[in-house]
C-alpha cells in the first residue's frame, strides 16, 4: 500500500490537460459485450477502476491490449455470461455488464456491485426496469440472475439513475421491438455513451433529455470501432477546486464549460475568476476565498455529489458559514472527520453539513476512506499548513490516474511512498 506525503502551503500554478472520463468509460467498455467487435477507445485513464473492468471482460472470454492511452478490447470470443462474486464486489460499475450480457447471450448471472461506502446503492432501479422490459429474474441473496430478450416498449425510471439509464439502454439494443426510457439521466457521460453506441451502428435517440428512444431489430455493427471518451468533468472540477484551495492561478485544457456549470456558479461565488475559451479554461483564486452560501448536490445539471468533499474542504478555509446539503448519498460526509483532524470547523445534522471556515488547516495524518473523499483530503493537504500524510490512497487511485503527477506538475509539493507501516499490518502471520 501506498501513502501521499504532502507539504502544504503552495498555490498551484501551470498547465494540465484533462483526462478521459472515468463514468463514461466504465459502462463504454461494458458496452464492446454487446456486439462481437474489436474496440479502440482512446482516451482511455489508466486508473485502478478501468483495470477492473478489463479484468471481468477478460474473465468472459474478451482480449484486451494497451497502446499508450487507448485500450482495445476484442469482444469476440466471449462466451461466459456468470461474472465471479469476488470481481463483482470490488467495484460498483460491474452492474453494468447485466444489461450487455443480457443482449449478447441472453442470459446473466451477476452479483450485487461493491464500490465505494458512501450510502446504500441498491440496483432495484435496474432489476424492476429490466422486469419491466420482459426479462426473467430470479435473486437468490447477493447473487442475481436473468435471462430472455428485451420486449420492449416503455419504462419509466422512478429516479433519474445514471446507472439504471445506461443498463437499460443496453438491455434494450438487443430486443426486436422498440424501447422508450423516461424520466432518465441526462448528465454528459449518458450522451458520450449514446454517441459511442451510435458509433457502433447502433440506434439511439434522445440522450441528454429525460426520454431516450432505443430502435429495436438488426444494428448496423461495424467490425472494428474507434471512439475518444469524452473529458472527465469531475476530474477537471477536483484540479479546479486544487487550485482555489491554494489561491493559484491554472490553465486547463480538454474541458468543456457547459458541461460544468454548477461547478463553475459555486466557484465564482467563491471569489475565484474564471475565464473560459473552446476547450481550455483558466481558473485564478484569491488567497481567502468566501462562503458561497447553500450549496445542494442534484443530478445533472446540478452540483454533482462527486464534488461534494472536494468543495467541503475549500470550504473549511473559506470566510463565513456555508451549508452543503447531500441529496444523493446519505453517507457521503465520512471525510468529515479526517478534515476536523486538521482543524476544520464541520457540524452534520442530518443531510446537511454547516462548515465554518477557520483561518487555516493544520497538516496531520489522515485516511481515504472512498475515492471522492480521498480527493478531499489530498486537496485539505496542499492547503494546510505543514505536512500532512494521506493513507489508502488506492481509494483514490480507482478513479485519478497519477494524482500525484498531475498536481506536482502544477507545483504542488507531494510524494507518492509506501506505507510500510500498513503492510506490516497486513502482513499475514505465520
Amino acid at each position: 500500500m501506498d501513502k501521499y506525503i504532502i507539504d502544504g502551503g503552495v498555490p498551484l500554478r501551470g498547465e494540465y490537460r484533462i483526462r478521459g472520463a472515468k463514468n463514461s468509460v466504465l459502462p463504454i467498455m461494458a458496452a464492446t459485450v454487446c456486439k462481437a467487435g474489436v474496440y479502440e477507445l482512446y482516451d482511455c485513464p489508466r486508473i485502478g477502476d478501468v483495470f477492473a473492468m478489463e479484468e471481468i471482460l477478460q474473465s468472459l472470454g474478451a482480449g484486451t491490449r494497451w497502446k499508450d492511452s487507448c485500450i482495445v478490447i476484442d469482444s469476440r470470443n466471449i462466451s461466459e455470461s456468470k461474472i465471479s462474486k469476488e470481481m463483482m464486489q470490488g467495484m460498483r460499475s460491474s452492474v453494468f455488464l447485466l444489461g450487455s450480457l443480457l443482449t449478447r447471450c441472453g442470459e446473466a448471472c451477476i452479483y450485487k456491485p461493491g464500490g465505494c461506502r458512501i450510502g446504500k446503492r441498491p440496483i432495484d432501479i435496474h432489476i424492476n426496469g429490466l422486469d419491466e422490459l420482459g426479462f426473467e429474474i430470479e435473486t437468490l441473496g447477493e447473487e442475481v440472475r436473468c435471462k430472455g430478450r428485451c420486449c420492449g416498449g416503455t419504462v419509466t425510471l422512478p429516479y433519474p439513475s445514471v446507472g439504471a439509464t445506461e443498463n437499460l439502454i443496453m438491455a434494450a439494443l438487443g430486443g426486436r421491438h422498440d424501447t422508450i426510457i423516461k424520466n432518465c439521466a441526462t448528465e454528459p457521460e449518458i450522451v458520450d455513451f449514446a454517441s459511442f453506441l451510435k458509433t457502433c451502428g447502433f440506434q439511439v435517440h434522445g440522450a441528454g433529455s429525460d426520454t431516450i428512444f432505443i430502435k429495436g431489430g438488426e444494428c448496423l455493427h461495424r467490425q472494428d470501432t474507434m471512439y475518444f471518451i469524452m473529458e472527465d468533468r469531475i476530474e477537471a472540477a477536483t484540479y479546479m477546486m486544487a487550485v482555489a484551495g491554494t489561491g493559484g492561478k491554472a490553465t486547463f485544457r480538454n474541458i468543456r464549460p457547459e458541461v460544468l456549470k454548477s461547478v463553475i456558479n459555486v466557484l465564482e461565488r467563491m471569489g475565484t475568476s474564471i475565464k473560459s475559451y473552446e476547450n481550455i479554461m483558466e481558473v485564478s483564486a484569491p488567497r481567502k476565498l468566501k462562503s458561497p452560501g447553500l450549496v445542494v448536490t442534484q443530478p445533472y445539471p446540478g452540483f454533482p455529489t462527486d464534488c461534494q468533499p472536494q468543495l467541503m474542504t475549500l470550504l473549511t478555509c473559506a470566510e463565513g458559514l456555508c451549508t452543503i446539503r447531500e441529496e444523493i448519498f446519505e453517507s457521503r460526509f465520512t471525510h468529515k472527520k479526517e478534515l476536523v483532524k486538521m482543524g476544520a470547523n464541520i457540524e452534520i445534522c442530518g443531510k446537511n453539513a454547516i462548515i465554518k471556515g477557520v483561518s487555516f488547516l493544520s497538516g496531520t495524518e489522515v485516511a481515504a476512506l472512498d475515492l471522492r473523499g480521498g480527493a478531499a483530503l489530498t486537496l485539505a493537504g496542499l492547503m494546510a499548513q505543514g505536512r500532512s500524510e494521506i493513507k489508502h490512497i488506492e481509494h483514490i487511485s480507482r478513479g485519478y490516474e497519477d494524482f500525484d503527477k498531475g498536481i506536482r506538475s502544477l507545483g504542488g509539493l507531494i510524494e507518492r511512498k509506501k506505507d510500510e507501516e500498513q503492510e506490516k499490518k497486513n502482513k499475514p502471520v505465520c
